[in-house]
């Protein structure tokens, strides 16, 4: 007694040429190359599709689809925490940064003050040493 069914990799083949009509009907080129990376990718899980042994092969198919949109869907998830995780690490640094920033701005004023007042005292010395009886 023979096998029943035809080797997946042969239906597989074969579901992906009754799709063809579809893919040539896309009109976008970007639209084809989406098409063709998902038979691609589902092409990968022919070996597990052939140990479900599912009477329907486009279910199987459409679950490695499937599959892989998930596994993108996940990185891409992954990758959102990530930026998010550095978004907020370079807010709370942007704070620490105004904080010193506003730290350092009275830092500033204070020595301009401090200058001014010793540029005055200075310069009133300088009066009293050249014109001592002007003052």
């Amino acid at each position: 007694m023979g096998h029943t069914l035809p080797p997946f990799s042969q239906q597989f083949k074969l579901e992906r040429a009754l799709f063809a009509e579809m893919r040539r009907a896309l009109l976008r080129r970007d639209d084809k190359a989406c098409f063709d990376d998902l038979w691609n990718k589902a092409e990968f899980h022919v070996p597990a599709a052939e140990k479900a042994k599912h009477p329907l092969p486009i279910t199987s198919i459409l679950l490695s689809m499937n599959l892989e949109q998930e596994k993108a869907i996940f990185h891409l998830e992954g990758q959102v925490l990530d930026q998010n995780q550095r978004i907020q690490q370079l807010e709370d640094s942007l704070k620490d940064c105004q904080a010193q920033n506003i730290l350092l701005r009275g830092e500033i004023e204070s020595l301009r003050w401090e200058i001014e007042n010793l540029r005055k005292s200075l310069r009133e010395e300088l009066l009293e040493l050249l014109y001592p009886n002007y003052a």
